[in-house]
């Protein structure tokens, strides 16, 4: 199993961040590292980690007639194996916050401080600026903060990304965005930001499949991004979902582009009068279709004698699948031939 892809923190990004910093203290007043209770944290509604869960939810339980029950569950287990962590290690990066009357409310690190109260933490560490980071620098000091230490979905990062973009072109103007433009202004590298781009500009089916969890990768987001036709996207999609691999996604990708160019070519030889010299099967990304097939043509009476050879197949794997469908082909082409002869 492939390693999940971790996002880290280039040199530029921790040195704008520095730089923000500066501008904060200078601008708001200086930051402070302290202890804070818990009891006056607040969670910020506008942060861009989307966490079902709520304050009230860790300090009351879950309720089974909520409607976002099952996706909070989720998440509370998560939280759960976190404040496991803090109570053997501590919280090892302070949580950000500015202060908010009485109150501080968190920038940066929730699931930190929700995972402390189920600790049953009383304190947390907190960095805390007085005024509440504006614009641009608090975009910036919430995406370092989140991307260094907690994993966000793709969803979560498209959205952080865009309110990163917005608080620029507020600040800067309406500028066009393109990767070299991201990769100066967050420090990723060109490859990531060209990536995100694409993913900032997917079509409707691609963004919704993103924000229903559906498509996790920025990397796979990114490749159904760049394919055109609707319905070779929607089998991208169907194959992202069922857990088609980054190299198994491309290869169908390609595999099928070029079944396209085919079928143009033999359309384009119909109409000049050529006859086509071959018949397309075409593809299938479920191999349940195959075995519907197969079953099919074993069940006759004629090709009950093969019923054997595909009695220990696993359908539900391509590669045996893509092996037995081309064996009855064979099974086929091989009685066809006697039958005419």
């Amino acid at each position: 199993m492939s390693k999940k892809k971790r996002f880290g923190v280039s040199e530029a990004l921790s040195r704008g961040l520095s730089e923000t910093i500066n501008v904060v203290e200078n601008n708001a007043g200086i930051y402070r590292n302290v202890v804070l209770p818990l009891s006056r944290i607040e969670l910020d509604p506008d942060n861009p980690r989307k966490l079902a869960i709520t304050l009230a939810d860790v300090q009351q339980g879950l309720n089974k007639s909520d409607p976002l029950y099952q996706r909070k569950s989720e998440e509370f287990e998560r939280l759960t194996e976190l404040a496991m962590t803090i109570k053997s290690s501590g919280i090892i990066n302070p949580i950000v916050v500015y202060k908010l009357g009485e109150a501080y409310r968190v920038v940066a690190g929730e699931r930190r401080c929700l995972a402390s109260i189920l600790a049953g933490k009383q304190e947390i560490e907190a960095r805390v600026f007085n005024e509440k980071p504006q614009g641009f620098a608090l975009k910036l000091v919430q995406w370092i903060e989140n991307t260094a230490r907690e994993d966000l979905t793709l969803d979560e990062r498209i959205n952080n990304i865009r309110d990163i973009l917005r608080a620029y072109q507020n600040q800067h103007g309406d500028i066009s965005v393109t990767p070299t433009l991201l990769k100066n202004i967050i420090g990723l590298s060109l490859p990531q930001a060209t990536y995100y781009v694409a993913v900032l500009n997917a079509q409707p089916d691609v963004q919704q499949m993103i924000e229903n969890g559906k498509i996790r990768s920025l990397d796979k987001a990114a490749i159904i991004c760049g394919i055109e036709s609707p319905e070779l996207r929607h089998q991208a999609i169907s194959a992202c979902i069922t857990g088609c691999s980054l190299k198994e996604l491309r290869k169908m990708i390609a595999h099928a582009k070029q079944n396209s160019k085919k079928h143009l070519m033999v359309d384009q030889a119909v109409k000049r009068g050529r006859a086509a010299s071959r018949v397309n099967m075409g593809f299938t990304l479920k191999p349940r279709v195959i075995q519907v097939i197969v079953e099919s043509v074993v069940d006759r009476a004629e090709y009950k004698k093969y019923a054997d050879l595909f009695m220990k197949v696993d359908w539900s794997h391509i590669d045996q699948t893509t092996r037995m469908f081309k064996k009855l082909i064979e099974i086929l082409e091989y009685e066809s031939e006697i039958a005419y002869d």
